[in-house]
């Protein structure tokens, strides 16, 4: 399974802007608890996208590589 966010569209335009200016550090991860896609910025996390509305995540099952386009970030699952 993958999940493609796309960076115009689903992500709100203050951290589009931080992406774009290259002002995140340490790349994308998951925070399972905050149910969200985090990123770095001065040292503390900042969400740039949450998944509550649509689906609940849980690392029991599977882990994660994410790859990172100029229009999208893409999650996939691996099991």
């Amino acid at each position: 399974m993958q999940i493609t966010i796309f960076i115009d569209t689903d992500i709100d335009y203050q951290m589009v802007e931080m992406i774009r200016d290259g002002k995140l550090e340490g790349g994308y991860s998951i925070d399972y608890a905050l149910n969200a896609l985090v990123s770095f910025h001065n040292g503390k996390e900042v969400i740039l996208y949450n998944f509550d509305k649509y689906l609940k995540l849980d690392n029991r099952w599977s882990g994660y590589a994410i790859e990172n386009h100029k229009k999208e970030i893409v999650i996939k699952f691996i099991r």
